[in-house]
This record gives structure tokens, sequence and C-alpha cells, in this order.
């Protein structure tokens, strides 16, 4: 197959989500939709993502998830939310929505993993820092 560089411009990637409840973790899975970036950007971000010292030796990071998945984010699959009947309704993707779902806890850098993920096919180390069974 030829590569045809304007042909893809978007892809899926699973989102693994953990959330606690009661004194354990409940895990979900939903897709996102991300736009594919161009090496400049993921150079940028990548950037921001390394720790810096200051002037005591203490790392700054200059990373935000949030304003990554802001620009990256493009849709998404399986999201729902509970209406007042306890009914499971589909969640549409739009900004205003966005911004909701990235209100929940650590959302952001579960996105922004997955966003990594798929975008070099590379495992990252999980949100504690410790390595991932591929």
């Amino acid at each position: 197959m030829a590569l045809i560089i304007n042909k893809v411009k978007t892809f899926k990637w699973t989102v693994d989500y953990e959330y606690p409840v009661d004194d354990d973790f409940e895990e979900v899975k939903f897709k996102a939709i991300f736009k594919r970036m161009p090496q400049k950007f993921l150079n940028e971000m990548a950037k921001k993502a390394t720790p810096k010292k200051d002037e005591n030796g203490n790392d700054i990071l200059d990373f935000n998830p949030n304003e990554l998945c802001e620009k990256v984010l493009v849709g998404w699959e399986e999201v729902f939310m509970e209406d007042e009947n306890g009914t499971e309704i589909e969640v549409p993707f739009s900004k205003e929505n966005l911004h909701q779902i990235l209100e929940i806890p650590f959302i952001g850098a579960y996105l922004a993993k997955s966003f990594y993920e798929g975008q070099t096919g590379k495992k990252l180390k999980n949100l504690e820092g410790q390595s991932t069974i591929s």
C-alpha cells in the first residue's frame, strides 16, 4: 500500500480510564477520535512534557494535558451520561461537552496518554510511573 500523505486526518484510539469507587478503582473504556498532528506539534508537546529544573533544583512541568486535548480531540464514541430516569444517553461531541469532560479528574492525562500511544504505537508508562505490560 502506498503512503498518501493527506489521506488520514484522524484516528480512533481506546482510552482506558480509571476512577475511584469505594476503596477500589473502576475501569471504563471509550474511543477517542484524535486529529493527526504534524511532527512540529509533537516536538513542542514533548518539550513541554520534559521536566525542567528551577533555581532550587525542583522539577517544573510546562505541560497541561487538557490544553493538548483541546487541540487534538475531535470526537468520541461510547461516552454516555445518565438522565434523570437513570437511562444512559450518548453524549455528542462538542467543544462545550469536551470542556465538561475535561473537568473529570485526571481524564485529560488519560486522553493525552492515549493520543501519544496512538501517534507512536508505543505504550507509555502508566500514570503512576510504572511500566505497563504490552
